[in-house]
């Protein structure tokens, strides 16, 4: 038997440097071994797939591709990111050989399944503010649901309140990954929680509220770089004065948003000071996303399950999910987006996409040992020390099903942004009139 010489991680280093060049489209003598993949390099989740693919191709070697493993998850939420981290995966997972059939994006396309739509609620225009809206920010909403559910004025957003109680925070499941680890019981007191992620329709009417700001704000939330070619799939745009939605897109959720453009987002709904944005302050005063804990007990209820729905396998008339293959490029039109208020990734208190669709950004700093601390069992927990990555859940139309896990966890720094990352908000139950 023979077996395939071990190559020197400086020979990898070299690959990664040549293979990264052609698929990003930078000169080869323009890119180095120190460069960060979302700051220099502006990949987001799609890219950084594409070239992973590739290098695994030229090295003949696997990558997990869902993070699965934790050496591997710790390397990979190093932040910032740099070719010489990917670099180290590939050299620790030499000899794997080359991805077959069964590798996730290299399956047959997915095909979308059609999906009930509920009423749309979040609005377009302003938001006029009157004297007395910090007293009426809500108004009840007649349900049939079992929790109380109230329309948030400033953007229209239906909001759930869910009701105070002890959950089952993370995942003892065999296949649980390491960060997840040890399931724990935490209490929550009652919030309302938006019943869909926030739209580009909504997102304008906030843009078009707060008037003109200046444009290091903008790029903080959203703008990308000229040269960035994921601005082809940018979902709004300017006309004249106002911003909007392009035609056909004024249902889907807000994407390519960074967490101070959703932290911004969630101030203003609730009629806080937006400009606080990147307060890291942990009273309500510094934002309105919800926590990793209040995320997770949204999406699934009191007890752990890996979905929404309890533990029968996914599909595509249940959630949005696994839809990128190997070497698809899209047109902004085909991005395979789901309304914001189709009946997918729902959750028994009424909320959609609590799984798939667009990962969702989260008021914490990410940690992958944050459950292992006394902080993860206190009262309403929140982790409050900076990693430089703040938390995101959920998974997405791009990945597998693994990802989409209701304790699934991972982080970005809050300034990445990506073509499946969204958001949406918490409030008050003290805002309700």
């Amino acid at each position: 038997m023979t077996t395939k010489p071990q190559l020197r991680l400086s020979e990898i280093e070299q690959k990664v440097l040549d293979v990264a060049s052609e698929q990003l489209g930078f000169p080869r003598d323009e890119i180095s071994l120190s460069d960060r993949l979302i700051e220099d390099l502006g990949c987001d989740s799609l890219d950084l797939i594409e070239l992973i693919m590739e290098l695994e191709e030229a090295l003949d070697t696997v990558l997990p591709s869902e993070s699965s493993d934790p050496v591997y998850k710790s390397i990979f939420t190093r932040q910032p990111f740099r070719l010489s981290d990917l670099a180290e995966l590939a050299y620790l997972n030499q000899g794997t050989g080359t991805p077959g059939r069964s590798h996730h994006f290299r399956q047959p396309k997915t095909e979308k399944a059609p999906a009930e739509l509920f009423s749309f609620t979040q609005l377009d225009g302003r938001w006029e503010r009157s004297g007395s809206t910090k007293s009426n920010l809500f108004e009840s909403v007649e349900t049939k649901n079992s929790y109380p559910q109230f329309r948030r004025r400033s953007d229209g957003m239906l909001c759930i309140q869910v009701p105070t109680a002890e959950v089952e925070i993370g995942s003892d499941r065999p296949d649980a990954i390491a960060d997840e680890k040890p399931k724990h019981i935490v209490k929550l007191d009652t919030f309302l929680i938006d019943a869909e992620p926030v739209s580009t329709t909504a997102y304008c009417r906030f843009l078009n509220s707060i008037g003109e700001v200046p444009d290091s704000y903008l790029t903080d939330w959203f703008v990308l770089d000229l040269d960035d070619d994921r601005d082809i799939h940018m979902l709004i745009r300017k006309e004249g004065s106002e911003w909007q939605p392009l035609p056909g897109c004024e249902k889907w959720p807000m994407i390519l948003v960074s967490w101070y453009g959703a932290n911004a987002y969630s101030l203003w709904a609730n009629d806080k000071l937006w400009l606080r944005y990147q307060d890291e302050s942990h009273t309500d005063a510094g934002g309105y996303l919800p926590t990793e804990a209040q995320w997770e007990y949204a999406a699934r209820g009191q007890y752990s399950q890996p979905y929404p729905w309890g533990s029968e396998s996914p599909s595509q008339d249940r959630m949005r999910f696994g839809f990128h293959r190997k070497s698809v490029s899209y047109d902004v039109s085909e991005l395979p987006l789901a309304d914001v208020n189709a009946r997918l990734g729902m959750s028994l208190f009424g909320l959609h996409h609590m799984a798939g669709n667009v990962w969702q950004w989260c008021r914490d700093w990410y940690d992958a040992e944050f459950y292992q601390s006394p902080e993860a069992i206190e009262h309403n927990p929140l982790n409050q020390t900076n990693t430089r990555v703040r938390s995101e859940r959920g998974g997405s139309w791009v990945g597998p099903s693994q990802l989409c896990h209701s304790s699934y966890r991972r982080g970005r720094t809050p300034l990445a942004r990506g073509r499946c990352l969204g958001f949406r908000c918490i409030s008050s139950v003290e805002d309700i009139a």
